[in-house]
């Protein structure tokens, strides 16, 4: 407990502490329990002011356990929102295993957007990684073990990697606490990676791809939701400004369209259209000015509002046929007509007008225009134009439509229609009403976001890129192939074991050979030692008392001889 905080306890807290009640209640009260609890914990957030600095005395050093400002307080904000909407679509499950991890994980998210120091980021940055692994672990089953493991070894990397870039900072400077970064100064460039790794950077993505699909369908939702925009949160209060970071977005936002378009299961191919959109933050980090940043806060709300009703979309029609590859999928508009509908809300949400993708993109954009930067600004645009392609077209056609499988199953469940109602609502009142979403932004804006040119050539983008997904599936230039699509994965799930195979197989080979040759050493050996000690053996026989007498007076002369010389 910190004296100065409301209830003593610092932001995420309430819903930590809250995690571990979940097991001793009944089941009635339970399911009420974990929707009521993020909102507690909401309420505790609002009860937090700028002057209400949670400090802990810890070995000599002062902790800030809670730096709620601009920047921070809308992070936290957006993370217990989706919290609770999260937990609103997964609470009709009984699994408290799952509820407990992704409260611990919220939580955790929440405490770290608002830690003020490096030591309380690498504490909170850890319980992230080892909490968020239970949602992947609970779906059961080899495949999801391993991937469960993959993840936690980098998600627990990037935590050593931190830990490294802040003791090097606090050797090299004596500075701890958590805000801008110099790129030059000691320790930044181990920070920066630490970020990055979360931040799914290029090669450092795989982790994302490989575990989000293998989650259980609820705890996607959740993934979806915290890691990566704890690390834009990161980037943003560290690094804004760094230049660096403008090629590496570039990169996020082209290369994995392709993938996404080519990928068959579709959590996969939402995973791969997350980093794009985490290229657009990242770039607008790298711009750092006050409106670049502006942009970076408001479209982490509009993403995890949209990429949480995507995943949780596709999430019911998991857990409803048990599938969700696009090549096993089709004809589902029979029935989850429900789920059509709010699948397609999440769509437009990335950037058609009235929806809040719309507001926060337009941001980045105007940020991209007003420093200049046509590269940029071209890169973004056709960015927003193939993630619309492929994470919104793409996915309702082929889960919804397409070619009929047969299914017949129930609409998704009323706890999981209602979260993804609760999140369609919020995503189209930040977009009719933007100014609730620039209200709350780090920086003072004022920008007016419906004009008519804007909206005009956003209509016409979405709908040529509607005009050329359709030509493109005339063509059967879209025919989804069942497997596993690996891209930079294939280094530590293929060609790292085909390696350490080839470079083991000699030496195993060797091992075999010197050990037969020892087993064949040992046993020659043993029967020679057998044939004369053991009880049959020669000498364990009954002798005459006339061979005796010989042997004794043989070995007597041989004596006397060796004696005498």
């Amino acid at each position: 407990m910190i004296s100065g905080l409301p209830w003593g306890l610092p932001p995420g807290w309430v819903l930590i502490l809250g995690a571990f009640l979940i097991p001793l209640l009944p089941r009635p009260i339970k399911t009420s329990y974990l929707a009521i609890l993020p909102l507690v914990g909401i309420y505790h957030l609002g009860m937090i002011d700028a002057s209400s600095i949670g400090i802990l005395r810890l070995t000599g050093h002062d902790l800030t356990l809670a730096r709620v400002d601009g920047l921070s307080r809308i992070f936290a904000y957006i993370f217990s929102v989706a919290a609770f909407f999260g937990m609103v679509y997964a609470r009709a499950l009984r699994d408290d295993r799952q509820h407990m991890a992704a409260l611990v994980y919220a939580g955790s998210g929440i405490g770290a957007v608002c830690a003020g120091d490096l030591i309380s980021l690498f504490v909170y940055w850890e319980l992230t990684a080892l909490a968020s692994v239970f949602l992947i672990w609970c779906r059961g089953g080899e495949r999801a073990f391993r991937a469960g493991m993959r993840y936690l070894m980098i998600q627990v990397g990037s935590g050593v990697i931190l830990l490294s870039g802040l003791v090097v900072r606090y050797l090299g400077t004596g500075d701890l606490s958590f805000g801008s970064i110099d790129p030059a100064s000691p320790g930044a460039m181990l920070i920066l990676l630490a970020f990055g790794i979360k931040a799914a950077f290029p090669l450092l993505h795989t982790w994302l791809t490989d575990a989000y699909p293998e989650a259980t369908p609820t705890g996607t939702v959740f993934l979806s939701a915290f890691t990566t925009k704890l690390a834009i949160y990161g980037l943003a209060r560290g690094f804004a400004g760094t230049e660096l970071l403008i090629p590496i977005g570039v990169a996020m936002v082209f290369f994995t369209l392709l993938y996404a378009l080519l990928e068959d299961d579709l959590r996969r191919v939402l995973a791969y259209s997350l980093v794009n959109q985490l290229g657009f933050m990242v770039i607008a980090v790298g711009l750092g000015t006050e409106l670049a940043i502006n942009g970076v806060a408001a479209h982490a709300v509009s993403h995890i509002l949209y990429k949480s009703l995507l995943f949780m979309t596709i999430g019911a029609v998991l857990f409803r046929t048990g599938t969700a590859k696009a090549s096993e999928l089709g004809g589902l508009y029979r029935s989850m007509p429900l789920t059509l509908l709010f699948c397609a809300i999440g769509a437009l949400g990335m950037s058609a007008p009235l929806f809040a993708g719309f507001a926060s993109k337009s941001l980045i954009l105007s940020a991209a225009a007003k420093e200049h930067e046509l590269g940029i600004w071209l890169t973004l645009l056709f960015g927003s134009v193939g993630v619309f392609l492929v994470a919104g077209i793409k996915v309702i056609w082929f889960t919804f439509f397409g070619s009929d499988k047969g299914f017949r199953c129930r609409e998704a469940p009323v706890s999981m229609l209602l979260g993804m109602a609760l999140t369609a609502v919020a995503l189209i009142v930040l977009g009719i009403k933007p100014n609730l979403l620039y209200g709350a932004l780090p920086y003072p804006l004022d920008y007016e976001l419906y004009t008519l040119e804007h909206v005009i050539t956003q209509i016409q983008l979405l709908v040529f890129t509607g005009l050329a997904f359709a030509i493109a599936l005339r063509l059967g230039l879209l025919k989804q192939k069942a497997g596993t699509l690996l891209d930079a994965d294939w280094l530590y799930r293929r060609g790292l074991p085909v390696t350490m195979m080839a470079l083991v197989k000699p030496v195993d080979r060797m091992w075999h050979r010197s050990t037969d040759l020892t087993l064949t050493l040992f046993g020659h050996v043993r029967r020679r030692l057998e044939y004369h000690y053991s009880e049959e053996g020669r000498l364990s026989e009954t002798w005459p008392t006339g061979r005796m007498v010989l042997w004794v007076a043989s070995l007597l002369a041989a004596y006397l001889l060796l004696y005498q010389f």
